[in-house]
């Protein structure tokens, strides 16, 4: 905002009289005061010129009494010709060129001089009748005057030469006066408009010209102060203008720094939900009533090979051949009702490959418009497993069918085998016996795994307080042939560890870790198994042994059937081990290096009745 103190504007007279305003009001001032004077000036010249005339009749009348003083007073009888000749004395006048002279009956006595061009008819009705000739320079004037006491008219023609000049020198008089008080009234009212309303008034629109570009500059929040905001404290409609200009700028400002905020907030949220769209992992389409694609993201596209031309404005049953317009009527209408849809269906490529999806459809109003807003995702790789599972289900219930008819007779060769270690055998014959007997043991804890592993895991829940559980178990895992010259340091935290769960299974799963682990080390190492409770409420079992580490590309299917690092192992044991940890929802993680050895990490919940004490 522009501040309290700005500077004092710079109004050179150059730019005062460049303004159109100051140029119309110093010629509106001019000129009117130049017509009032000229309106002044016309009487005065012509009162002035009448002056100077009546002064030449004046001059003429006295010299007129003065010729004929003589003929007033002498008794003698004065012959039109002796008068005339008396009045021709007036042409000594400089100023009278000529006359004549009438008498009562209006005849013409006799003329001297310039004749004037007046007769008596032009002068009979007046008293004293002047004719002006200002283009001849000639004034004429009658005067009736007793001569020997008969009334004669006597016509004068007066030289008004001197007249044009001094009427002449009046006008230039009067008119460099005029000029004069023009120009200083002109000037002062320049002066006063420059500091009352000119200066106001530019200052002002120099600030509206920056006014735009500062109040739409988001970055120089503190610019320079406006010119014109000295003069708002003016007791006048410029300054009332000044401070409405200062209000509506800031009002502007704020409003359109508001606006771009909220802009910029816009943009960038739509920046933001438009890279979700584009990066989301699964396609997205809007269509309209008619099933048209109206957009899509680049997954779709890419997922589609089309380009985003080709797309849009498909209808629907290009890409998605099991759809009909029916179907897609009754989808509408029920998206109209605000019920969500999720159906699975099959989309097709560009190249004419198809491949399933599934489909979730929820109602939109966009730009007032209806439409439908789809995320698909493709499910070919859970389709590919669900097939899977279902194969490995056939296989278990296989193997299951094969282990129960393989149990008959094997139990019939284990009975018999039995039954030879009570007799009387050669060396040879036992020594074949023995290797006999430990093969079998071999295949019934193998076809009894097999059938662990094929079976669901049922569980028979109870609360478990894994403390007690692992350190009953600690006793008999360490009298066990895998922990024989091994050291086993269980640990325990002081807190009570409950979990709800299988105990049965629980133990195999205890006694698989430790006994693998058990198995993976030389003689006076140790195993450590250590029970803790995590900050996520789940309770964490490990084992780890500083054995040889698993091979990096084992590691990964160390969990899959009949993978194994053991030269006698059958690998189900850690595959039915997760398989139990999975079933009381929990997880398993193995990490092997040479250097830190090897940890198995089970993770269970704890107890809801634990969380909650």
């Amino acid at each position: 905002m522009p501040s309290s103190t700005p500077p004092r504007p710079k109004v050179d007279l150059l730019s005062f009289l460049r303004s159109r305003l100051s140029q119309k009001i110093v010629l509106s001032v001019f000129g009117s005061i130049v017509a009032i004077e000229g309106l002044i000036l016309i009487p005065s010249v012509m009162r002035r010129q009448q002056e100077l005339l009546e002064g030449l009749r004046q001059q003429s009348l006295a010299s007129l009494k003065v010729a004929t003083v003589d003929v007033k007073t002498t008794d003698e009888v004065v012959f039109p010709n002796q008068l005339l000749a008396k009045l021709s004395r007036l042409e000594a006048i400089p100023v009278v060129v000529g006359g004549s002279l009438y008498n009562a009956r209006g005849e013409l006595i006799g003329s001297f001089g310039e004749a004037p061009t007046m007769t008596f008819s032009d002068f009979s009705a007046e008293e004293d009748a002047v004719d002006f000739n200002p283009n001849l320079d000639r004034y004429e004037t009658a005067q009736s005057f007793p001569l020997v006491g008969i009334p004669h008219w006597v016509v004068i023609n007066h030289d008004t030469t001197s007249v044009r000049r001094e009427v002449g020198a009046f006008v230039w008089r009067i008119f460099g006066l005029v000029l004069l008080i023009s120009v200083v009234v002109t000037l002062t009212t320049m002066v006063v408009l420059r500091a009352v309303l000119i200066s106001p008034i530019l200052a002002l629109n120099d600030d509206l010209l920056e006014a735009a570009p500062a109040a739409l500059n988001e970055e120089n929040t503190t610019m320079q102060p406006f010119k014109s905001l000295r003069y708002r404290y003016k007791k006048d409609e410029i300054g009332a203008v000044i401070c409405a200009f200062q209000q509506m700028f800031e009002r502007i400002s704020t409003n359109i720094a508001q606006r771009q905020q909220a802009e910029n907030q816009l943009r960038d949220s739509e920046n933001r939900f438009r890279t979700l769209v584009e990066q989301a992992a699964e396609s997205i389409f809007v269509l309209d009533q008619d099933a048209r694609i109206l957009n899509v993201n680049q997954f779709a596209l890419d997922s589609l090979n089309y380009e985003r031309s080709e797309l849009i404005q498909c209808r629907l049953f290009e890409i998605n051949p099991a759809f009909t317009p029916q179907d897609y009527d009754l989808l509408w209408q029920r998206l109209q009702a605000g019920m969500p849809i999720t159906i699975e269906s099959v989309h097709r490529r560009k190249d004419g490959s198809c491949y399933p999806v599934e489909i979730r459809a929820s109602f939109i109003k966009m730009t007032g418009a209806q439409q439908a807003l789809a995320l698909v995702r493709d499910i070919s790789d859970r389709k590919q497993a669900e097939k899977a599972q279902a194969r490995l289900a056939e296989i278990g219930q296989l193997a299951a069918m094969i282990v129960h008819e393989v149990r008959n007779p094997f139990t019939t060769v284990y009975m018999a085998l039995s039954t030879f270690q009570t007799m009387e055998l050669p060396p040879r014959g036992k020594m074949r016996l023995s290797l006999a007997m430990e093969e079998s043991e071999r295949l019934k804890r193998l076809l009894n795994e097999i059938l662990a592993y094929s079976k669901e895991q049922k569980l028979a829940e109870e609360a478990i307080e894994i403390n007690d559980l692992s350190r009953e178990l600690l006793g008999s895992l360490q009298d066990s042939p895998a922990a024989v010259d091994k050291n086993i340091q269980l640990t325990t935290p002081s807190e009570s560890l409950v979990v709800k769960g299988d105990r049965d299974k629980l133990k195999q799963v205890l006694i698989n870790l430790v006994t693998n682990a058990c198995e993976a080390i030389p003689a006076k190492e140790t195993v450590t198994w250590q029970l803790q409770r995590t900050s996520q409420q789940l309770i964490e079992i490990q084992v780890h042994n500083g054995g040889d580490p698993i091979p990096p590309e084992v590691l990964p299917k160390l969990t899959q059937p009949f993978v194994s690092t053991k030269a006698n192992g059958n690998g189900l044991g850690l595959a039915i081990t997760k398989r139990i940890v999975e079933a009381h929802q929990g997880s398993m993680t193995i990490s092997s290096t040479a250097h830190e050895g090897t940890t198995v990490t089970v993770f269970l919940p704890l107890s809801t009745n634990l969380i909650n004490r």
